[in-house]
């Protein structure tokens, strides 16, 4: 049984009592050993609210599933096991000019919680929600069978598994396609806007001209106030202080 408290960001209901490690787990359910709805994969813990409950049985801790097997760096395609953290792609894929297409709130969050989660960033206007650029996974199913998912392989358990909150399965590992940066520095540009309308008049401008557009709205003002805040936009610098190289040459494990 892995040791340690497993909550959520923001908490309703007391942690998860139980949890076993990845290769417990995967033990059990190929073994034919785990009993239905008793096991629900665990990330790093930064979901909001109660993704990770189940009083039914326990929760997986995947983070020791945390090796990167493959990287191409000329298509910018990386395959990691589940358990590997946005943070732990960002260092590794950085040098070579490439940075994950789409990042939450925060970096810390684990590859296979990002797909269950189907997380968005900052640039949902550009592109998209991270399942958008998840090339496949492998599945592991509560019968103990192995998946392999794809756009074009087990297509309606990858639909399903992309935004499933770990309800099809415990993913193992996962191919993503990472977007060529300059750099890791953002240029960013601080608007105010005395209310929502003209929020709306600068929000459409600003996705159109930048990656990365959020609003902060001060929901304590009021009367003529009411509505005032800030829009903040950027991209990705050309020359920065974190530059991010173009080393060439592929990497796999």
């Amino acid at each position: 049984m892995a040791a340690g408290r497993f909550p959520s960001f923001g908490l309703a209901t007391p942690p998860a009592p139980r949890a076993i490690g990845a290769d417990e787990a995967i033990a059990l359910l190929k073994g034919g050993q785990a009993k239905p709805a008793s096991l629900l994969a665990y990330g790093n813990g930064r979901s909001y609210g109660d993704s990770c409950q189940n009083g039914a049985g326990a929760v997986v801790d995947m983070r020791s599933l945390n090796r990167i097997h493959a990287f191409n760096a000329e298509t910018g395609v990386l395959e990691a096991e589940a358990g590997v953290l946005l943070s732990d792609i960002i260092a590794h894929a950085a040098p070579y000019g490439f940075f994950p297409a789409v990042v939450p709130g925060t970096q810390f969050v684990t590859l296979g919680g990002a797909i269950a989660n189907d997380v968005h960033g900052k640039n949902h206007h550009r592109r998209g929600t991270f399942g958008c650029h998840v090339e496949s996974f492998t599945l592991l199913r509560s019968d103990g069978k192995t998946h392999r998912c794809s756009a074009t392989d087990n297509t309606r358990l990858f639909a399903a598994t992309i935004g499933g909150m770990g309800l099809t399965g415990l993913i193992l590992s996962a191919s993503i396609r990472l977007m060529r940066v300059h750099s890791l520095d953002i240029v960013e540009k601080a608007t105010p806007f005395r209310d929502l309308c003209e929020f709306f008049d600068l929000a459409e401008a600003a996705d159109q001209a930048n990656e990365y557009a959020v609003a902060w709205i001060d929901q304590l003002a009021g009367g003529r106030n009411s509505g005032r805040g800030l829009l903040l936009s950027g991209n990705h610098a050309e020359h920065g202080s974190h530059a991010a190289s173009r080393v060439g040459g592929n990497f796999s494990v």
